[in-house]
Parts: structure tokens; C-alpha cells; sequence
């Protein structure tokens, strides 16, 4: 238990004086301070009209919802193309076979 507080004391500190290294780049501390000055624009934005929040979080389920069913379209014709490849595989096997005999006797006779 006193040990993982270590390692976890250990992972924060380091987080801790590499985010304060980054942020001595001048570009890194001023893309920062854009970033965050649009969190809180956008947190006043959606603060005074939670309505708006909601419509973004509807229109993202809406997008995952159609991604997932996309997907799932896409896993259940990969899942048929499998199954006709198995089923056809040893077929295509004993023709290749089939055919490679027969071509190897008629070779067989000629060289007799």
C-alpha cells in the first residue's frame, strides 16, 4: 500500500514539473492560454443556454448512433464474405487438386 503512494506521489510530481517545463515554451503557454480562454467562453456559452449543450449532446448520440450501425453493417458483411470463403475454399482446394493430377498424368504419359 506505502509503496504504490510512492509511485503515484512519483507519477503526479512528474506530470507536475513537465507540464511547468512545457509551459517555459512561449507558443506552448500562449496556445494554452487560447485553449483555455475558449473553455471558459464555451462553459458562459452553454451556463446561460443549457438548451444549446443539450442540442450538441443529442446531435453527438445521433452520430455515434450512426457510426455503431455503420460499423455493425460493415462486421456483418465481413462475417458473410467469411462464411462464403470457408464454404468455398475446399472447393476451389479439390479443382486446383483435380486439376494438378490430371495435368501430371498426362505429363507422366508423355514422358513414358
Amino acid at each position: 500500500m506505502k509503496g504504490e503512494r510512492v509511485v503515484l506521489r512519483n507519477i503526479l510530481l512528474g506530470a507536475s514539473v513537465g507540464a511547468a517545463l512545457s509551459l517555459l515554451h512561449k507558443p506552448t503557454r500562449e496556445a494554452c492560454g487560447a485553449k483555455l480562454s475558449a473553455c471558459k467562453n464555451k462553459i458562459k456559452l452553454y451556463r446561460s443556454n443549457p438548451g444549446l449543450l443539450t442540442g450538441c449532446v443529442k446531435e453527438k448520440m445521433e452520430e455515434a448512433k450512426k457510426l455503431s450501425a455503420s460499423l455493425s453493417d460493415d462486421l456483418n458483411f465481413l462475417n458473410q464474405q467469411i462464411k462464403e470463403l470457408k464454404e468455398t475454399t475446399p472447393k476451389v482446394i479439390e479443382l486446383i487438386e483435380e486439376t494438378r493430377e490430371h495435368f501430371s498424368k498426362k505429363t507422366d504419359n508423355r514422358l513414358e
